[in-house]
């Protein structure tokens, strides 16, 4: 404050520091009412279809997300989904593309269970494939034993 007191009067002003002062603060005020304003009308503010300009861009953003799913991760009845005119879905109504969000999510989650599935049998046969083995080793093993106690048997009637 001492600066700008010499300055108004070396440069001979007509502002008196208090005056300068008070309009300083002024302005920063408005300048951060402003940014509240615009941040509220960003947050706040229902634009068509009752979404937000962050919501509308949140859609637009995860649309174009999905439109990079590669249509071998999609079973082959939703691989439809990622044949249709991107054009429309971008200039329709965003109620069409959460429409399109809903339905593509719905296939990967279908894709992610069958693969899930796959994955839970090809384990349990492998499981099933290690206890038969166990236990085929354990007979042979059972197998031996029982002839070493027939031969042991035999042995001791005579």
């Amino acid at each position: 404050m001492v600066l700008q007191e010499m300055y108004l009067q070396s440069s001979n002003s007509y502002w008196k520091i208090k005056t300068w002062a008070s309009h300083l603060v002024q302005h920063l005020l408005n300048i951060t009412h402003r940014q509240w304003l615009y941040r509220n009308a960003r947050i706040h503010l229902r634009k068509v279809e009752g979404l937000t300009a962050a919501e509308h861009e949140d859609v637009i953003e995860h649309v174009k997300d999905m439109v990079m799913v590669d249509p071998a991760d999609l079973l082959p009845r939703h691989r439809h989904l990622l044949e249709r005119d991107f054009r429309k879905l971008d200039e329709g109504a965003t109620v069409d593309r959460k429409l399109w969000l809903q339905q593509m999510r719905s296939a990967i989650s279908a894709a992610d269970s069958v693969l899930t599935e796959n994955s839970i049998r090809s384990c349990n046969s492998a499981i099933v494939g290690m206890v038969v083995a166990k236990y085929d080793s354990y007979r042979q093993l059972a197998g031996v034993a029982a002839t070493k106690r027939s031969n042991i048997a035999k042995r001791v009637r005579l």
